[in-house]
């Protein structure tokens, strides 16, 4: 009989390795959403290396296995939870020590408008959120969040046009949407003659993703997990897994 966790059991479970077991060992797997730039779709693949290659390996594996916008696309890998983006990940991290039974990693190719960033312009972060009632109206985050390279001087009607764009929002729809700076969960509504960029000199806050524009709107998507609930706006993502 075998014993786990306090309960006895007469069933013994086995895997079949696909290569020898200390070969095994000294590699780690990692599964690694992509999402395409070009196609509303995510695929999600299981990268195998040695545990001592750098994230730059990853995406150099991963690049073999996805349909690129061009060849020469620059990728970026992202630790993605609850709706929230926590890192980006440097190209010579080691990837030994890279959590992801917890945290959603998530490829993507980098912007175009990204890459020319210039020395004033800041690049932000973008949430859904929704105030749950009964939950005293905290904010609540969902989908998928995304950056945003912001201009100085730019307006929120001009940000707002770029996100509408970039998400592919009908128009009768993006105009139920409502926009705010928010900082530690605290939303301040934005109208369109704002200047956003003027909302992001703060400093006061832990880290970037706890200060954020927020895109408030219905969350129309199935209830599922935080890790199974990705969306591009409001709908779902077809999502093919790959092993």
């Amino acid at each position: 009989m075998l014993i786990h966790y306090n309960q006895t059991s007469d069933i013994l479970y086995y895997e079949i390795l696909d290569i020898p077991l200390p070969e095994l060992q000294g590699l780690k797997t990692l599964k690694v959403a992509f999402h395409h730039s070009t196609k509303d779709e995510v695929s999600v693949h299981s990268i195998r290396l040695p545990k001592q290659s750098t994230v730059g390996d990853v995406i150099n594996e991963l690049k073999t296995k996805v349909e690129l916008s061009n060849p020469n696309a620059d990728i970026r890998l992202l630790e993605v939870f609850y709706h929230k983006i926590y890192k980006i990940f440097p190209l010579n991290e080691k990837i030994e020590n890279i959590n992801d039974q917890y945290w959603t990693l998530r490829a993507e190719e980098v912007p175009e408008e990204e890459k020319n960033i210039g020395p004033q312009d800041r690049l932000i972060h973008v949430y859904h959120f929704t105030k749950d009632a009964s939950q005293n109206h905290m904010v609540q985050n969902f989908g998928e969040p995304f950056f945003l390279a912001l201009r100085e001087g730019e307006t929120l009607a001009d940000v707002k046009e770029r996100i509408k764009m970039k998400l592919h929002v009908p128009d009768e729809e993006f105009c139920k949407w409502n926009f705010a700076f928010i900082s530690l969960g605290r939303p301040e509504y934005l109208q369109d003659t704002d200047i956003v960029y003027t909302r992001f000199q703060r400093r006061d806050v832990y880290g970037a993703w706890e200060q954020y524009l927020g895109l408030e709107h219905s969350d129309s998507a199935p209830k599922k997990s935080h890790q199974a609930n990705h969306n591009r706006h409001t709908f779902e993502k077809p999502v093919k897994i790959y092993n």
